[in-house]
């Protein structure tokens, strides 16, 4: 027997009342209701019809994650496109392999709104939000015990999801792989391009970034932990030029040529934006693209070294081999500038042109040339010391990252000046 209210509406029947005195139970409270309707407000009826029925009503919702809201009447999440899309570029950026600090940056650089009361992103926002599951639906209630929080099984799908179960198990695990070998901030034009990506030819160990001050190089791990392998390295910015050279005389992806195109025009128009962007694209490509690269810093034969000796780097014999996602894979040489037989280039225009000091349009316009730095500074009276401070200002002032792009600059400035 089911008995309704007809004032408000509800219900009672044996399942909700219980079996003893159910009937009884709902027939009072209706009468109750029915007879002082009129004198009591209807805010009190309806707690003590909830009292005296053990009526269930929709539980109000106390909050919810940033990225979802509320409904009107606190009963239910509602999904938020523009803050989902906001979660999903997070977790794609982690899994191209930056962290927290750098993500961080990158949303504040492109004037992201955060989701809670702050002004901007910060790195312990990013983590807590790349290890929370309840951006795949999944809610973990707790109770507090006596000042204790005891954990509860999840729920599974109690929130609206804004990313797959795959996308956030990648991130954990590029996570953990950034903890173990990839730590620390990523510079200010994201300085490695390929970290996690390279391994050795010769003992298939991974291939680390090497940073000794002025000298970045791509070493193979086993010679970083002395435990043998070739004591051979390759310079970073030769290898990155190198890589790129190889990829437009190999017509390789589309993707890496677009974000190319992008750097090539922050460069000229020498936006810091533009550049960081377009290296974080690159980033985020290579990571997702390509599937094997080897780097054979030796050649073919290394030589025998001993297990302290210097390590060389750039090799004459070196390349390297990559493997895309897709099937295809080439071969990559060094990256060699072959300057015009007798062009000279016009050191006033490219201090003029490039914002220079005399000096540095002098030392740029040599490099140019093709003449090597420590010639350079022979050449300029001055030690191999302040040949390279000056470099190191001309880079900064050009936002160049090698010889090899300041010298395309340089001669890009002289012709543009004679035609």
């Amino acid at each position: 027997m089911v008995i309704i209210c007809r004032h408000h509406g509800y219900r009672f029947s044996k399942d909700r009342n219980g079996e003893k005195n159910s009937r009884g139970i709902a027939v009072d409270v209706c009468s109750v209701v029915h007879r002082s309707h009129s004198k009591i407000p209807k805010e009190m009826l309806n707690k003590r019809c909830l009292r005296i029925g053990r009526i269930s009503m929709p539980r109000k919702l106390m909050g919810c994650p940033g990225w979802l809201e509320l409904s009107e009447d606190r009963t239910s999440f509602v999904y938020v496109p523009e803050r989902a899309a906001i979660v999903r570029k997070i977790f794609e950026l982690s899994i191209a392999g930056l962290g927290g600090y750098t993500i961080a940056k990158w949303l504040n650089s492109k004037k992201v709104p955060p989701f809670g009361p702050s002004t901007k992103w910060d790195q312990s926002t990013i983590h807590n939000l790349l290890s929370n599951r309840a951006t795949i639906g999944e809610n973990l209630p707790g109770k507090h015990r006596k000042r204790v929080v005891v954990k509860i099984d999840p729920v599974p799908d109690y929130y609206p999801a804004v990313i797959e179960e795959s996308l956030f198990e990648a991130a954990q695990e590029a996570r953990r792989q950034n903890l173990l070998s990839g730590r620390g901030r990523k510079g200010r034009f994201i300085t490695n391009l390929f970290a996690g990506l390279p391994t050795c030819s010769y003992c298939h160990s991974p291939v680390k970034f090497h940073s000794n001050g002025a000298a970045k190089s791509l070493i193979c791990s086993t010679v970083l932990e002395r435990s043998g392998c070739c004591r051979m390295g390759w310079t970073y910015q030769n290898f990155e030029n190198s890589f790129f050279d190889s990829l437009e005389a190999n017509q390789g992806n589309a993707k890496l040529k677009e974000g190319l195109v992008r750097l090539s025009i922050g460069l000229q128009e020498q936006s810091e934006g533009e550049i960081y962007d377009a290296r974080l694209e690159i980033a985020q490509i290579l990571r997702a693209e390509v599937s094997e690269l080897v780097i054979s810093s030796g050649g073919d034969n290394p030589p025998v070294r001993e297990k302290n000796a210097h390590i060389q780097r750039d090799y004459p014999g070196r390349y390297f081999t990559v493997c895309f996602s897709d099937g295809s894979s080439w071969t990559g040489y060094p990256s060699i500038l072959k300057s015009v037989e007798n062009q000279k280039v016009d050191c006033l225009a490219v201090s003029k042109f490039l914002s220079l000091s005399p000096r540095q349009g002098e030392l740029t316009a040599l490099l140019a040339e093709g003449v090597p730095l420590s010639r350079a500074a022979q050449s300029l009276s001055m030690t191999l010391a302040t040949a390279r401070w000056h470099l190191r200002e001309v880079f900064r002032r050009t936002n160049t990252h090698s010889q090899i792009e300041l010298a395309k600059l340089a001669l890009k400035v002289c012709n543009r000046r004679d035609s």
